[in-house]
């Protein structure tokens, strides 16, 4: 039998628990700014959501990135749609509107860039759309946010993204080193080992539904981090 190494076992766990700490920030970057986005100033109607709504991953004060809705028309003929945009401000909500008409099958994407005039509520850039068409295709509007860094320099996105590979980089590090060296005997290796998995599941499902904007999906897979490790995380031999 291999012997164990508990200094590499350790360092494994705790290669790990960094990596699934920023996951969890990764979390609250994308489904918070969502969150704070539906429940701001914009005039919501209650209609379906506009899922294809999406704003910046991320952005610093000297970002300028877009907010972008992709609009499709599903019927065999020609329909007139009429889109209108809203963003948060210094001082009051901009509004924007467009007018044109889509082929059969035909899609477009409309794009505004937002900046650091649009920073509201401290750290925050909120956006909202309202997508109507000549026909009987029930009206759509969605609401997404931004969470703004106060930095000087350019690039947000490749923060974010850079945080994420090295969290899926770490989890998986740090899984390996786990494996590799924890005791299968023990109760409590076995125990942390279950936590391990489960809490990259959970994670993992949390930053896709951050990214694709469903933050109530994200924020209660932070209450299921939050839980578990409470409940997993309790001081044992490791």
């Amino acid at each position: 039998m291999a012997q164990r190494n508990p200094t590499l076992r350790r360092v494994g766990l705790i290669i790990f628990s960094i990596a699934i700490f920023l996951g969890f920030i990764l979390i609250l970057v994308r489904a918070v700014p969502d969150l704070e986005a539906s429940m701001y100033g914009f005039i919501l109607f209650n209609y379906p959501r506009l899922s294809s709504l999406s704003c910046p991953m991320l952005m610093t004060t000297a970002d300028r990135e877009p907010v972008t809705v992709k609009i499709r028309n599903p019927l065999d003929r020609t329909l007139s749609w009429y889109v209108d945009a809203q963003f948060s401000p210094n001082i009051i909500i901009s509004d924007t509107s467009e007018r044109f008409d889509l082929q059969p099958g035909e899609s477009k994407v409309l794009s505004w860039d937002v900046d650091q005039a649009n920073v509201d509520l401290g750290n925050f850039i909120f956006a909202r759309a309202l997508a109507t068409s000549s026909s009987t295709l029930p009206k759509r509007e969605a609401t997404c946010g931004t969470f703004v860094l106060n930095l000087p320099f350019k690039g947000g996105p490749i923060i974010f993204y850079a945080i994420l590979i090295l969290s899926v980089l770490g989890v998986t590090l740090g899984l390996i080193l786990w494996s590799r060296q924890k005791d299968p005997s023990d109760p409590g290796a076995v125990s942390t080992t279950w936590w391990m998995r489960f809490i990259t599941l959970v994670v993992t499902i949390g930053v896709i539904a951050g990214i694709f904007n469903v933050w109530f999906l994200a924020l209660l897979m932070v209450f299921l981090t939050l839980l578990t490790t409470g409940v997993f995380l309790i001081p044992r031999k490791v």
